[in-house]
């Protein structure tokens, strides 16, 4: 049992945020001239949507489609490739339906007796959702794959 409860400051934690809560970034990958991978970052992942994606299983989902490089959420990037970029976006907006009308109080994580949490922020998460929904979509348009990056 924790000793005391922590939650996530919204005002203050997402410019700076202090562990165990963390942020991401999301951007376009692609092959330049010379053959070498290319990416950028085009959608800041504030904290709040992180939680909210990973206490929705929306991390273990993108986990799960059989990315070209690394793993979400594991503190590396990422890399899902053009043809996989689809994938992603339908799991982006499925994530969407789950924000509607609901609170979510999650557990971030416990460290020295003590429990950290998140309230999550609806309307900020849906605002991220929409940033990543138009990126994957515009990714797969332009036949260029995804790098994420949480942690």
């Amino acid at each position: 049992m924790p000793a005391r409860t922590i939650y996530f400051d919204h005002e203050t934690g997402t410019k700076a945020p202090v562990a165990p809560f963390q942020q991401g970034e999301a951007g376009f990958v692609w092959l330049d001239e010379d053959g070498d991978l290319g990416s950028d970052t085009q959608v800041i992942i504030p904290p709040n949507s992180v939680h909210a994606m990973k206490g929705h299983g929306v991390i273990d989902q993108i986990n799960g489609l059989g990315l070209a490089m690394g793993l979400l959420g594991e503190g590396g990037e990422a890399v899902v490739m053009p043809g996989g970029v689809e994938e992603v976006t339908r799991v982006f907006y499925d994530a969407d339906r789950m924000t509607y009308g609901q609170v979510h109080d999650l557990y971030v994580g416990t460290i020295d007796e003590v429990e950290y949490r998140i309230e999550v922020n609806n309307r900020e998460y849906q605002r991220t959702l929409s940033r990543l929904q138009f990126l994957s979509g515009t990714a797969s348009r332009l036949g260029r794959g995804l790098r994420l990056q949480i942690g």
